[in-house]
């Protein structure tokens, strides 16, 4: 007889959120009855000033389903300090495309990890496998439209982990420290649970 897993997709860990230069942001992911999830990290810059110190995430198990703390984590990174590039959507770009049109792609290389219109209901991230004049071309098609009007920022050194799998059991908190100086970022982590075999 097969296994077929049971997934739900898409569980907000921490709702997208802006945090300022020395705070930090946390939130809890109930796994007690789960098999397993992946936990998908995503952190954008609000402004092209480098950062003191690299953003730190940490995802860890926690001691009971009460949410006591450990400090220890089963994931830690800390990210880039180098100062980001900015640009704005220069003319519509349809949702479905891969083709980002921008004011200027000065500064933006192939691989980078963008944030575009950060804070605003067409917050996406994406990454860029090729630029062109006054174009970034996505390895991916977006998911909004941008227009020319709304003019949404566009920022580089955006920091998308590989998802990282955690087995269930208990609860895990994800934390986001923002130990640095700079401008603030955008935090956004998801997750996908594996809730059992059917």
């Amino acid at each position: 007889m097969a296994i077929t897993p049971s997934w739900t997709d898409n569980v907000s860990v921490i709702a997208s959120q802006s945090v300022a230069a020395g705070a930090s942001v946390s939130g809890t992911l109930a796994l007690a009855t789960k098999v397993a999830a992946y936990v998908f990290i995503r952190i954008g810059r609000t402004g092209t000033t480098a950062l003191g110190a690299g953003i730190v995430a940490l995802i860890r198990r926690t001691l009971d389903t009460n949410a006591v703390g450990h400090p220890g984590s089963i994931f830690a990174a800390r990210g880039a300090v180098a100062a980001a590039t900015s640009t704005t959507v220069a003319t519509d770009s349809a949702s479905g495309q891969k083709v980002l049109t921008v004011a200027s792609e000065t500064g933006f290389v192939a691989e980078d990890f963008i944030l575009i219109g950060g804070g605003t209901v067409r917050e996406e991230w994406a990454r860029i496998s090729k630029t062109a004049a006054g174009a970034l071309t996505l390895d991916r098609n977006l998911t909004y439209t941008h227009t020319a009007a709304q003019a949404d920022t566009v920022l580089n050194k955006a920091e998308c982990y590989d998802p990282v799998w955690v087995l269930g059991g208990a609860t895990i908190e994800v934390v986001v420290d923002h130990t640095s100086t700079g401008n603030s970022i955008i935090v956004e982590v998801l997750a996908q649970t594996y809730n059992q075999d059917i």
